[in-house]
């Protein structure tokens, strides 16, 4: 009897040790990781408020936040469960906060954060959209989680060229939604694809499979978050 009280006296030392240094190592890491994580949010944010095209930014230098407290400060909408819009349909969700600024010209820009389901699960994406007389136009994305999705594939998805695929979306290629172009039956490509790309852009076709060959899950979820978001615009700032 006596041993076994021994073994179970031993054993719960030694949990009560694991549990003090795992709370230790939390409390050394947690503020690390949270900065890490501002920074890397506060990164995006600014990136999808430049216009690809000309590489200025869409708002004034000096409404870029650079603090917590300042990117509180353009908050628009949140929803403590922590998702603003889930779209079943296309499995894409917007994740609480969505924030607010105005362009140089005097037009809302949203900013937005959502997930659409990669082949290694949730991949995150930040993007921009302003607000004009016809609809919202997708300026720009990041993607800033994908970290369980396939190296050399799906992994790709936030490689500058593979970006790009993504940005200057207009309201017309919203319409019916926005594809991969193996999902719009653009496949194999025609010869004289790339002088095309915006057009698809304006026809709701995201040309992917050249830049990304193999992988079409990591992009449809992207895809699929872009749609979800543009719903959401649709259904709250009209």
């Amino acid at each position: 009897m006596g041993k076994y009280l021994k073994t179970a006296l031993l054993l719960t030392v030694l949990m009560v040790a694991i549990a003090v240094i795992l709370s230790a190592v939390y409390l050394v890491t947690k503020q690390p990781i949270a900065k890490s994580d501002l920074e890397a949010k506060l990164t995006a944010i600014k990136a999808v408020l430049t216009d690809p095209n000309t590489g200025k930014l869409l708002i004034d230098e000096n409404e870029i936040p650079k603090t917590l407290s300042q990117l509180k400060a353009k908050i628009w909408k949140s929803d403590p469960s922590g998702i603003l819009y889930s779209d079943q349909k296309v499995k894409g969700y917007v994740l609480s906060p969505a924030y607010l600024f105005k362009s140089k010209n005097g037009k809302p820009v949203y900013v937005l954060l959502g997930y659409g389901i990669g082949f290694g699960g949730r991949v995150v994406t930040v993007a921009a959209f302003e607000k004009k007389k016809d609809g919202f136009y997708e300026n720009a994305i990041r993607v800033i989680d994908y970290s369980n999705e396939t190296p050399g594939l799906g992994a790709k998805i936030n490689e500058p060229q593979v970006r790009q695929r993504f940005y200057s979306i207009p309201n017309s290629g919203f319409e019916n939604g926005v594809k991969v172009n193996k999902d719009a039956n653009l496949y194999p490509l025609p010869p004289d694809y790339k002088d095309k790309l915006n057009y698809f852009k304006s026809k709701g076709v995201v040309v992917t499979s050249d830049v990304m060959t193999g992988a079409t899950i990591t992009p449809r979820a992207v895809v699929s978050t872009l749609n979800a978001m543009y719903a959401f615009l649709e259904k709250e700032a009209r």
